[in-house]
């Protein structure tokens, strides 16, 4: 029985690890700080009842007071201690600006790259820390391209 409980963390591990195909794995970027929401950050389009139908454009407006230099796309599971399992879906560092905000821009194509959350990490000039937000939870939804 004591094998028991270190085989059943290996296989949620190995689930929570099997549930995005990570195109670009990134364990050394740094934590970001996490802001449940912001009026500083959009995520357009936003989610309509917890669903992500893709294939979709996922823009992330940035006040322009802020000055960010880029923002990565991440996705992952939900839950606590996850962080490790989270991959770098896209990065964007050429905004569009929108009247108050910059616009970043990542086009999301298939279900088996997103996890159960996005999560967009603005990169601030002067900050060492990119400043978070979250869509989720959701469930993915694959549509076909229009």
């Amino acid at each position: 029985m004591r094998i028991g409980a270190p085989l059943l963390l290996f296989l949620m591990a190995g689930s929570l690890n099997g549930q995005t195909n990570c195109p670009t794995p990134d364990h050394n970027a740094p934590i970001p700080l996490a802001l449940v929401s912001s009026p500083l950050i959009r995520i357009r389009p936003p989610l309509s009842q917890s669903v992500l139908n893709l294939p979709s454009r996922i823009h992330v407006d940035v006040k322009a007071t802020l000055k960010p230099s880029r923002v990565e796309l991440w996705t992952g599971p939900t839950g606590t201690e996850v962080a490790e399992f989270y991959c770098r879906l896209a990065s964007d560092d050429h905004p569009v600006r929108i009247g108050r905000f910059l616009r970043f821009s990542f086009a999301l194509t298939n279900c088996e790259q997103v996890g159960m959350r996005l999560e967009p990490r603005v990169f601030v000039s002067g900050k060492e820390q990119p400043l978070s937000v979250y869509q989720g939870p959701f469930e993915c939804k694959q549509g076909t391209p229009k």
